[in-house]
């Protein structure tokens, strides 16, 4: 989708001096025809992070409305949430508060959900290196009626879950889905994406939600346009 002149102004929530201003500095990405400026969304989105322009709901909302049915990651990411400060001493205590911020429906038992979520960890580590754990229910089929969503929390003290690369975890991103097919969809897009450096970087450095949100729109734009060359 192209977006126009106004459009980015809206969105952005600047002026039209500010806007030229960025055009002319010959780095805001754009395509001038007929004496119109035109803008694709990813590429802003892109442009705004590298050059740290202050994001908007606005702006977020332009890769939201350009996503054609192809983003999966980012919308479960948006429903479930992005925490920051989650504290816990023990596994045990922090998947526990992990389903407190959760939204679950109400016919979800958080209870069994806690235990399922333990029992996986004991099977084997969902510590998958870099300081980043994925926890995850084996068998997602138990959650049939759950829209996908997935928590991203930010541990205020990092932990030890057995990852490989010996390091403590202090992010997790906490997946649920009501399928296996959609469980492995999530789990292989979210892989992808931590291959972009500028995605973990905003990981790293616990930046603002709204810049997480639009590193992941604009790492899953890129995974998908590899993926249909």
């Amino acid at each position: 989708m192209q977006l126009t002149f106004y459009d980015i102004e809206k969105a952005f929530e600047v002026d039209e001096a500010t806007l030229y201003k960025w055009l002319n500095s010959g780095k805001m990405p754009a395509v001038k025809a007929n004496d119109q400026y035109y803008f694709n969304s990813v590429e802003v989105l892109e442009w705004a992070l590298k050059t740290r322009i202050p994001l908007t709901p606005g702006a977020l909302e332009l890769c939201e409305k350009n996503r054609n049915g192809q983003e999966i990651f980012t919308p479960a990411l948006i429903a479930g949430g992005i925490y920051p400060h989650l504290q816990g001493d023990t596994r045990e205590e922090v998947l526990n508060k992990v389903l407190d911020h959760l939204p679950l429906p109400a016919h979800i038992q958080k209870a069994q959900l806690s235990e399922i979520l333990l029992c996986r960890e004991q099977l084997g580590t969902t510590g998958i290196g870099d300081g980043i754990a994925i926890p995850h229910v084996k068998h997602p089929v138990i959650l049939a009626g759950l829209d996908p969503i997935v928590g991203l929390f930010f541990l205020d003290k990092p932990m030890d879950f057995g990852s490989l690369d010996g390091k403590d975890v202090h992010i997790l991103f906490v997946i649920l889905s009501p399928s296996f097919k959609k469980h492995l969809s999530l789990l292989s897009r979210l892989a992808f994406c931590l291959q972009d450096t500028a995605l973990t970087a905003a990981l790293n450095s616990q930046t603002s939600k709204e810049t997480i949100i639009a590193s992941f729109h604009v790492a899953e734009a890129k995974v998908i346009a590899r993926s249909v060359k």
